[in-house]
This record gives C-alpha cells, structure tokens and sequence, in this order.
C-alpha cells in the first residue's frame, strides 16, 4: 500500500511477518547530550508506532549491566556518548541524535535483508522467577540464535543535562542468547529462558538473529506473550 507503507500489525495470516528494528541506545547517566538520543528514539517510535524497539545500554553508571555494558561498547568501538546501534549492525554506529537519520538506518537495514522471520514470546511471571519462551520462524536459510533481553522502565534517577528526578526507561537489565545453529526457511525453533525478575515495570524483548545480525524483534510485557503478527496487506 504506497499510502500507507508501515501498516499496523497484523494479527491474522499472512505472507509476512512484522518486521522490527532494535535500537541500542548506549547511555550514561553522566552524559550530558544523552537525553537528545533518547529523545530521537522516542520521535522514530513515534513516527514508526510498533516498529523500533529500544533498549538502553547504561555505561559507566549505576545501572551498568555487568559484562554486557562492556561487552557491547567495545563490539561496536563506542567512544561518543550517546551513540546508537540499529539490528546489531556495526555499519550502523551513529552519534548524531536525529530520529530522521535513525529511521533512515532503519529503513536501509530492513530494504537490505527483505522478509524477516516471525517471533513470539511466550511468558509467566511468578513471584520474582520468569519463564520465557520464544519461537521463530524462518523464511531464508541460515545460522540463527535467539536472544532475551529484560528492560525495566520507570526508573527516577538523577540526569545530567536534565533533571534530578528524570524517568529512565528502556534500561538493559538482562542479555541472554543461545549458540548459533544452521536452519532452512520454513524452520520453527524454539529457546527457554528462566531469570530473576528484579525490578519494577519489566519487559521481555526477543530477537532473532541471522548471522550475528538482527533479523527481526519483538517484545511484551514480563509475564505476558506476543503471537506471531504479520504485515497488513
């Protein structure tokens, strides 16, 4: 549909699944020009309703997540804060907080790999444990891995070049992923996940990645669950 190229999801079959793109936005509470790049991700979220997941990666601050922060700055060579890395993609390394040049990115890496594969999340809650499962389905060969990311939302703490009382959301609490493994198009497989659930307002976010590099997400509330959703045709 030319009028409407990013339709709503699609909650009946289809040809396509919805396709997602993952931001990491990486972060410090330190960081004076952070609050602009969380402010252009918001925008593209906003202009692209249910198609950008966002996570905040915290570096250097009290909600640091021990290896990954690490792990992830040094993978993608961040040394500017903010900076934002779209579907894992190292090509991808932006400093520049504009919700513009991130659609763009977006829009390249998803004209780049074509259909994606489908993924949903199913999960409960019970006191602090969280189970989760994830499915995908692929459409093209290749080495996939399913990974889990938890967020929490709604955290008050102090921002530089903001406020004292400045509401963090999207923060990486949690990166789980399973080994690569060789799959055909048409192949479901499936990952479990158990974690402590720590936290006030959680979120579980699914990818699926295809060599190394997102080939779609999908996210839901901790203890909820997310069916298989495909593109309005």
């Amino acid at each position: 549909n030319p009028d409407n190229p990013f339709p709503d999801p699609w909650a009946g079959e289809g040809d396509e699944y919805f396709r997602r793109s993952l931001v990491l936005d990486f972060t410090g509470t330190w960081c004076v020009h952070c609050p602009k790049m969380q402010a252009a991700v918001a925008q593209a979220q906003q202009l692209r309703p249910g198609r950008i997941v966002s996570v905040g990666v915290h570096c250097l601050d009290e909600m640091s997540l021990t290896p990954w922060s690490n792990t992830l700055t040094a993978r993608f060579g961040i040394v500017a804060y903010p900076s934002a890395v779209i579907d894992l993609d190292p090509s991808s390394l932006i400093s520049t907080s504009s919700p513009e040049l991130l659609l763009s990115l977006c829009d390249r890496l998803l004209q780049a790999r074509g259909k994606a594969a489908g993924l949903r999340i199913t999960s409960t809650l019970e006191g602090s444990v969280l189970e989760v499962e994830v499915e995908a389905t692929a459409v093209r060969d290749g080495d996939y891995s399913l990974q889990l990311l938890l967020l929490e939302d709604g955290i008050m703490a102090p921002q530089t070049g903001a406020s004292d009382d400045y509401v963090h959301n999207d923060v990486l609490r949690s990166w789980t992923e399973t080994a690569a493994s060789a799959h055909k198009a048409g192949d479901v497989f499936t990952a479990s996940f158990s974690l402590a659930a720590e936290g006030g307002s959680l979120r579980c976010v699914a990818l699926v990645c295809r060599g190394g590099i997102v080939d779609n997400a999908a996210e839901c509330k901790a203890g909820g669950s997310i069916a298989y959703l495909f593109e309005k045709q």
